[in-house]
């Protein structure tokens, strides 16, 4: 059904056609199935059984919220584990990955299988759009699950903080993040290059994405639309304001708007910060500023779209002194934005569509986006050295660093064994700050300084608001 009213912010579905179930309700109706001492997940080690007996930890039990999009293919790589529970708001969209997984039950609400299927799974995906990722993490931890979610991990920096907390408090849970790229051969052989200092100290990092793959620029919806068959828009919407149902949100095109994602930077970012955060200590940006395209009708009426990323975006963090290292600035590009072509190129080699170009003191270095060679057989595994004749004779660095070839294997293994896998949690929380630091910048347009340890903008209310917004009623952390 459509129309042309305006839908009101505030307004909201009758509360009684879905009663909140409050995370304090949720633990509390939750106590007889998990108890104190059976927080820990369901595997159990071979050594305490009999001889002979085949544990339960060789069949890895798993449960999955969010399984339309991504969540499919989370799944698909957790080979050799059994999917017990299923849930999606959408059922309509899950419907094929349902199909896939006959014996799994079956949900809408994560909180109702929480409920009913604690007891049968040992740990559990989240695949579900970016604002409903703290509220389901926090709960499964809650019940001792291990997680692999999709990232960013958060959808605000203040969710970020807690998750994180959480996390380091539950170090008997094993965590990933999705960042599929951590652990490659091309990842790990950029990171090795970097650490040798051949290029000197990192004065600048630019890094450009060929996202986004949505629709952007784009004004909220006013007319009204009915969600398809077997969707809860409600549930859909979980702790963000409530909005009325439009195709504009879903399927697929949520994430440019700033009510459900954190734009292309929010997106894409994880999946090239892992290869050098740590080496160069990103944790403690002094600000960051923003800026995007516009789009006009007519021949000179600008469109304002403050609710919804641009099409091509440029965000730029400063950082301080670090210790040895000197000041750096960092560069995003998207949406078909580079960096300047670094002069010292060879003029018959394109820029890549996605990259990364680290200017040191003594050289650079280009990379692809998640590491490696962008040119076949020309340069080294972690990428090409500039000048080239400057670099001829380098000898690359041993691999010291471990490799993971099976992303997925690597965390449904270490969730049997209790290791640590190369990208967890609380990693995966500490660059989905950085990035959304990137976000709010956008979303304001302006230059935000940053106290990196009080975790505040300290010099624009409005984006500092967004930090840490309130959740709808009915939803807390």
């Amino acid at each position: 059904m459509n129309s042309n009213r305006t839908p009101e912010l505030s307004a909201s579905p009758d509360p009684k056609d879905h009663p909140p179930l409050s995370r304090r309700s949720f633990l509390a109706r939750s106590a007889g199935l998990v108890t104190a001492g059976a927080t820990a997940p369901l595997l159990v080690p071979r050594p305490i059984l009999g001889a002979g007996e085949q544990p339960p930890s060789e069949t890895l039990t798993l449960a999955a919220v969010g399984i339309g999009g991504m969540g499919q293919h989370y799944l698909d790589g957790c080979k050799g584990a059994r999917v017990v529970a299923l849930c999606d708001a959408d059922h309509n969209l899950a419907g094929k990955v349902f199909e896939k997984y006959p014996g799994a039950a079956r949900y809408k609400d994560f909180r109702k299988m929480f409920e009913k299927e604690a007891k049968n799974f040992d740990a559990l995906i989240i695949g579900t759009p970016d604002h409903t990722h703290a509220v389901i993490l926090m709960a499964a931890l809650q019940l001792g699950k291990h997680v692999y979610c999709a990232k960013p991990v958060t959808h605000t920096i203040g969710e970020a903080r807690k998750v994180r907390q959480a996390v380091l408090a539950a170090q008997r849970l094993v965590t990933k993040t999705s960042a599929q790229s951590s652990g490659t051969e091309g990842a790990r052989s950029t990171t090795e290059l970097l650490n040798a200092g051949v290029i000197g100290p990192v004065r600048a990092l630019h890094v450009w994405c060929d996202h986004p793959v949505y629709p952007c620029s784009v004004v909220r919806p006013t007319e009204l639309q009915t969600p398809p068959d077997g969707m809860d828009w409600d549930l859909w919407l979980g702790p963000a304001p409530y909005r009325p149902y439009h195709s504009a949100y879903h399927p697929w095109k949520w994430r440019p708007w700033w009510d459900f994602g954190g734009g292309t930077v929010g997106d894409m970012a994880c999946h090239t910060f892992h290869l050098y955060f740590n080496e160069l200590q990103l944790g403690v940006p002094k600000s960051a500023h923003g800026y995007g395209s516009f789009r006009c009708e007519g021949m000179s009426t600008r469109v304002e779209t403050p609710e919804c990323q641009s099409h091509a975006n440029v965000v730029t963090w400063e950082f301080p002194a670090r210790g040895q290292l000197p000041p750096l600035q960092l560069h995003w590009y998207d949406g078909g934005m580079k960096p300047p072509r670094p002069v010292e190129l060879d003029a018959t080699v394109r820029m890549p569509s996605t990259g990364l170009l680290f200017v040191g003191e003594k050289g650079k270095l280009m990379a692809g986006f998640s590491g490696g060679r962008f040119l076949s057989g020309r340069g080294f595994d972690g990428g090409l050295l500039l000048p080239e004749e400057k670099f001829r004779d380098f000898q690359p660095p041993p691999k010291t660093l471990r490799r993971v070839p099976d992303h997925y294997g690597e965390w449904t293994q270490a969730c049997r064994t209790g290791a640590r896998t190369v990208c967890p949690l609380e990693f995966g929380c500490e660059m989905t700050e950085l990035a959304l630091l990137g976000a709010l910048a956008l979303r304001t347009g302006r230059l935000l300084t940053w106290d990196a340890q009080a975790g505040r903008v300290t010099n624009d209310d409005e984006a500092n608001q967004w930090v840490n917004p309130p959740y709808r009623k009915g939803w807390t952390l």
